[in-house]
C-alpha cells in the first residue's frame, strides 16, 4: 500500500484493516484523532482486545514478536498497540532511528535492541488475525526514508500528520467550527488563528467552549476574546496588545505576571513573534505608502486586530520589528539552552523597546 493523507484515512478505515498501521508526525491533535479513529475501525471489525507497549530505553522488541504470534484467549482478533515516542529505540533520534545502526553509548535502562532490524522483520511476516499499530512523535525526511518506515508503510498504511502552516489555520478553524455547529465571524476567525498559532489542541479546546457558549449564533471577534481571555496564551496576546499600543507600564506588568505564574518563555515567544512578523509587514507597506488602512489591509489585519497595528505604525519611527525577531530568534536559543533567566531579561528589553523605549545593546556571547 501507500501513505495516505490525514482526510484519507477515513475511506481507507472503512475497508477491511491491513496488518500494520503506523501514524506519525508534528501535530499531536492530528496523531490522536487518526489513533483513535483507527481504534474505533479495529473494535468494528472484531479486534476487541488491545495490548499497548512503550518503547523506552532498554526495550525488548520481543515482545512484539510474542505478543503478535500469540493467541488470545479471550478474543479472535487483537491489536499491538506501540508506542515509540522517541524512535524505535527508545532515546534519542540519531542514525538508528533513521534506520542505520546504533552509535552505541550508556542508556539510563540498559542498551536498547535494535528497534529497526525488529521493525523490518515484522514487516516481513505481518500476522493474520493481529494488528500492528505503531504511533511515533515527527520523524525528519531522511527517517521517513529509512528502510523500516518504507519496509512498514508497503506491507500497511503509514500516515504522516504534517504541521499546520500559518496560512492553513485559519480552513483549519473554519473547518473544524462548521464540524461543530459553530458559526465563526471570519474575523473572529483570523483572531483565534493568531492566538493559537502553534497549537491546535489549544485552538479545538476554544472551539469546543464557543460552541458551547453560542449555539446557533455568529461568533464575533469580541465575542472570542471576552469568552477565550482566561487562558495564558491569551494573557500572552495582552501582553503584546499592550506593547503594540505603546502601553510599556501594562506590557511589562502582564510579563512580570507570566513569569510569576511560571509559564515558559517559550509560550511568550510564539504570539511576540507573531506581532513582529504582522509589524514587519505592515509596516513595509506603510513605509512606501504613509496609508494606514492601506499597511493593516496589506498585513490581513482588519477591525478589532487592526486597531493595536494602527498604534505601532503611527509611533513605531525608529524601532525595527525584524530586527527585534532577529533579537527574538536568541532568546528561543538561550532557553532551550537552559539559561531562561537571561531570556526573560532580554524579552523585558525587547518589549520595552517595541513599546517605545530605547532598546539595550544585545549582550555578547
Amino acid at each position: 500500500m501507500t501513505a495516505l493523507r490525514q482526510n484519507q484515512l477515513a475511506a481507507q478505515l472503512a475497508k477491511p484493516l491491513p496488518p500494520i498501521v503506523l501514524l506519525a508526525g508534528e501535530e499531536p491533535l492530528l496523531i490522536q484523532e487518526a489513533l483513535d479513529a483507527v481504534r474505533a475501525a479495529a473494535k468494528k471489525q472484531g479486534y476487541s482486545e488491545r495490548i499497548t507497549l512503550d518503547v523506552e530505553p532498554g526495550f525488548r522488541w520481543q515482545q512484539v514478536f510474542d505478543q503478535c504470534a500469540s493467541m488470545s484467549l479471550f478474543a479472535e482478533r487483537r491489536v499491538v498497540e506501540v508506542r515509540m515516542p522517541k524512535g524505535p529505540n527508545g532515546h534519542r533520534k540519531g542514525k538508528a532511528a533513521e534506520g542505520d545502526e546504533d552509535e552505541g553509548g550508556d542508556e539510563p535502562a540498559g542498551k536498547s535492541e535494535d528497534g529497526t532490524k525488529a521493525l523490518l522483520a515484522l514487516a516481513q511476516k505481518p500476522s493474520r488475525d493481529t494488528l500492528l499499530l505503531l504511533v511515533m512523535d515527527p520523524l525528519d525526511y531522511k527517517g521517513r526514508q529509512a528502510a523500516w518506515y518504507s519496509a512498514l508503510d508497503a506491507a500497511g498504511v503509514s500516515v504522516y500528520a504534517e504541521a499546520v502552516k500559518p496560512e492553513q489555520l485559519p480552513a483549519f478553524i473554519q473547518e473544524r467550527a462548521t464540524q461543530l455547529k459553530l458559526q465563526l465571524h471570519p474575523e473572529a476567525v483570523l483572531v483565534l488563528a493568531e492566538r493559537t498559532e502553534g497549537n491546535l489542541l489549544a485552538c479545538m479546546q476554544d472551539l469546543e467552549k464557543l460552541a458551547l457558549l453560542f449555539p446557533m449564533q455568529q461568533v464575533s471577534a469580541e465575542d472570542l476574546l471576552k469568552s477565550v481571555a482566561d487562558s495564558s496564551r491569551f494573557e500572552a496576546f495582552d501582553l503584546v496588545d499592550k506593547m503594540l499600543t505603546g502601553d510599556a507600564a501594562g506590557a511589562i506588568h502582564a510579563l512580570s505576571r507570566l513569569r510569576e505564574e511560571g509559564v515558559n518563555a517559550l509560550a511568550v515567544l510564539g504570539p511576540l513573534a507573531y506581532a513582529l512578523r504582522t509589524w514587519a509587514v505592515a509596516g513595509a507597506v506603510f513605509s512606501r505608502t504613509r496609508d494606514i488602512n492601506s499597511a493593516c489591509a496589506q498585513a490581513k489585519l482588519f477591525g478589532v486586530r487592526a486597531r493595536p497595528y494602527e498604534a505601532a505604525l503611527k509611533r513605531s519611527r525608529g524601532f525595527s520589528p525584524a530586527a527585534a525577531l532577529a533579537r527574538l530568534a536568541r532568546v528561543d536559543q538561550a532557553v532551550k539552552s537552559g539559561q531562561e533567566s537571561a531570556a526573560w531579561e532580554d524579552l523585558l528589553a525587547l518589549v520595552l523597546a517595541a513599546s517605545g523605549a530605547a532598546l539595550p545593546a544585545a549582550k555578547a556571547a
